[in-house]
């Protein structure tokens, strides 16, 4: 199986995992600027080497010339939002709920619904830009008119006009939201006859993107069953104020920081044809593709999570790496591209605890190896 991009899975969808980008060493210094950093510690591993040499084979007028981080600020649902969240999941204002299960009471802001039997649920937090609607169809009977993928970015897209939910910030493709869908299965068993297996649900999922910049983490999701029933509704969107304009870095610039170990290295994690590496292996790399990205990542302070208070941009860049002159392996790596909230350098060896690579090409030539033999 070949990966086109890194970040064209989603590493936190619980209910279809994947391959799962690794986080990695809580604690880290505070730039001076903004009293944060860029938290490329979230997305991956440690990538240092003293010797390590770096070729860029990058047009430089791929990329923009300027771009902004972003504060964090809360996010105002519309009422449209709120009144139609409320009434997909059936509640009423008996619903409500002002004390969490420790006893500390919510604040006024926050709108926390449930049923009495804790099966349904919505919560909206404009102070984290999340609202979560999880109204399950609770019954066993064998799933009909669960919508296929055309139907059903219909009625997403339809139920973003009703939310009055703008799609300037939505990642486009031929000038329309791009969707992400994610298909349930399930399996029946009849007594004498062939296993039947049937669409048990749909969701589809829109992404956000800032400036043309996609935003890893911010997303609108759907989920759809039985009779195009609404199972749940998943909203992460922060509020954001822009800065003013910061100018790239360049091809230079960008490389020292990698030479300094202020670049993180993807790791995959789970599949056993996985090859583990450490960055002192590698002899050269050559920079041969780069995309820009934000996240809105939480971060790991003290083993305690924090959310992210600024976004900054960060570039996916795919390097062929040189192991040795015919063991070559592809690598991504997250890197800064501004001074602005740049990171701690990692220029410590004995803390290179490795990577992983999938899929492998040194895993790939000794499969066909074994194949011919």
């Amino acid at each position: 199986m070949k990966i086109s991009h890194p970040l064209e899975r989603r590493f936190f969808r619980y209910w279809k995992p994947v391959f799962i980008l690794s986080a990695a060493f809580p604690g880290f210094l505070a730039a001076n600027l903004f009293a944060s950093e860029l938290s490329l510690n979230e997305l991956g591993y440690q990538f240092y080497s003293k010797t390590l040499e770096i070729e860029w084979k990058l047009p430089t007028n791929q990329l923009p010339s300027v771009v902004r981080t972003f504060k964090v600020i809360p996010f105002t649902f519309s009422p449209a939002i709120i009144s139609n969240l409320v009434s997909w999941g059936g509640f009423t204002e008996s619903n409500r709920i002002w004390f969490s299960d420790d006893g500390k009471r919510s604040p006024n802001s926050t709108l926390v619904f449930r049923k009495a039997d804790n099966r349904q649920w919505l919560t909206i937090d404009p102070a984290a830009g999340q609202a979560h609607l999880y109204n399950p169809i609770l019954h066993w009977a064998v799933p009909e008119g669960v919508p296929d993928k055309p139907r059903a970015y219909i009625l997403a897209t339809n139920l973003l006009q009703k939310m009055c939910i703008s799609t300037n910030e939505l990642i486009l493709e031929n000038a329309q939201p791009k969707a992400w869908f994610y298909e349930g299965e399930t399996t029946s068993y009849p007594k004498g006859g062939e296993p039947i297996t049937r669409r048990s649900s749909m969701g589809v999922e829109f992404r956000r993107q800032l400036e043309s910049i996609p935003c890893v983490m911010e997303f609108i999701h759907f989920e759809f069953e039985t009779h195009e029933q609404i199972t749940q509704l998943r909203i992460e969107w922060r509020g954001l104020k822009p800065s003013k304009p910061y100018r790239l870095a360049s091809p230079e610039q960008i490389t020292t920081w990698i030479k300094e170990g202020r670049a993180r290295v993807q790791s995959l994690a789970g599949p056993m044809e996985a090859r583990w590496m450490h960055t002192t292996d590698i002899k050269r790399i050559a920079i041969v593709g780069a995309t820009l990205r934000y996240t809105t990542a939480t971060r790991f302070i003290d083993s305690e999570e924090k959310q992210v208070g600024r976004l900054y941009p960060y570039a996916v860049l795919q390097a062929d790496a040189e192991i040795a002159p015919d063991d070559h392996e592809t690598i991504w790596l997250f890197s800064p591209i501004i001074t602005e909230g740049l990171n701690e350098p990692s220029q410590a060896e004995t803390n290179d605890i490795g990577f992983s690579v999938y899929p492998s090409n040194l895993r790939e030539k000794q499969e066909k190896q074994l194949d011919t033999h």
